[in-house]
């Protein structure tokens, strides 16, 4: 399978994500290595964007998240996705877990809204970082937002590859709302 190039999804008014239409922003919905200065069309080479908080900025969401235990890893690989056809670097990223197994997230500002790709990964025996789930931790974050206070929404529907890499995932973002600045 390969990952679409020019594969785009429009941020609607009411907050939702769509493949076509117009709205106040365009994001391609994966991400991947900060050097790469094209969009890859590898899967092996592409995380996918998995949950997004409207009206809540990065500083926000990582703050309620570290209420919850998590924390900054002192590695992981910076990110960039395309929003409005322009590289955008990741904010930054947190984790819940140690090196040996945890569930890492990437986070992006998308105007007054967060964008992130996460992932549950754990170690191999050559110490790389193996992903074994995009759905257990998205629904991991989830389950620390809305403790945090953030409302759940429906999610959108599927704007990534299904099961990219042959990991379990379901394409679609999650959504979440809060009315934190940050």
């Amino acid at each position: 399978m390969i990952v679409p190039r020019d594969a785009s999804v429009v941020l609607t008014p009411d907050g939702d994500l769509v493949s076509e239409g117009d709205g106040p922003a365009r994001l391609w919905p994966y991400t991947q290595a900060w050097w790469r200065p094209w969009r890859s069309t590898r899967p092996e080479l592409v995380d996918p964007v998995n949950g997004m908080v409207l009206r809540a900025g990065p500083a926000a969401v990582l703050a309620a998240l570290a209420g919850g235990g998590w924390e900054r890893p002192p590695d992981g690989a910076v990110h960039r996705t395309w929003i409005d056809g322009r590289g955008r670097r990741m904010v930054d990223h947190i984790a819940l877990g140690d090196r040996s197994e945890r569930v890492h997230v990437r986070v992006w500002a998308f105007g007054p809204h967060t964008l992130f790709a996460a992932h549950h990964e754990v170690m191999d025996e050559r110490g790389h970082h193996v992903v074994v789930s995009w759905d257990a931790a998205r629904a991991t974050v989830g389950e620390a937002l809305h403790r945090a206070g953030f409302a759940g929404l429906a999610p959108t529907g599927p704007v990534t590859l299904p099961a990219l890499r042959d990991v379990p995932g379901d394409g679609r973002v999650w959504r979440w709302v809060g009315d934190a600045a940050g």
